[in-house]
C-alpha cells in the first residue's frame, strides 16, 4: 500500500513538472512571436518616372535600413522595407531617407507583417 502511494506522488509530481514545462513553454512561444513580429513600412512616393528613379529610392533605403528587404515599385509610386523583426527607423526617418532623393513622399505608414506586393501596398497607403 506503501508502495502504490509512493509511486503514485512520483508520478503526480511528474506530471506537475510537465505542465509547469508545457506552460513555461507556450508563454515563451507567445511572449518571443510579439516580441520579434515581422513589419514592414510602406511610403507612397510621388515623382518616381523610371527605373532609374526608381533605383535611387531603393539604394537610399538599402542604406538607412540594411537589414531590410526593400522593393521600390516607380509604376505604383510605392517604397516597401520588410524587416524580419521591427524596424530600426521611425517612420521620419524612412521619409527622410526618401526626402534625400528628392522625391516626395505623401505619406509613411508602418504594418504588422511582411508585405512584398506593390498592388498591395499601395492599397495601404490610398
Amino acid at each position: 500500500m506503501q508502495v502504490q502511494t509512493l509511486n503514485d506522488r512520483f508520478f503526480k509530481k511528474k506530471e506537475v513538472h510537465m505542465l509547469k514545462k508545457m506552460t513555461l513553454t507556450v508563454g515563451f512561444l507567445l511572449f518571443s512571436t510579439s516580441l520579434f513580429a515581422a513589419q514592414t513600412q510602406i511610403a507612397q512616393v510621388n515623382g518616381m518616372m523610371c527605373i532609374k528613379c526608381q533605383k535611387m529610392v531603393t539604394e537610399a533605403l538599402q542604406k538607412a535600413c540594411p537589414d531590410a528587404t526593400v522593393k521600390v515599385s516607380w509604376p505604383e509610386g510605392v517604397a516597401v522595407s520588410s524587416f524580419a523583426d521591427k524596424s530600426n527607423l521611425s517612420e521620419d526617418e524612412y521619409k527622410n531617407a526618401i526626402l534625400g532623393t528628392g522625391f516626395e513622399v505623401v505619406k509613411v505608414i508602418s504594418v504588422d507583417g511582411i508585405i512584398t506586393d506593390a498592388e498591395e501596398a499601395r492599397k495601404l497607403v490610398d
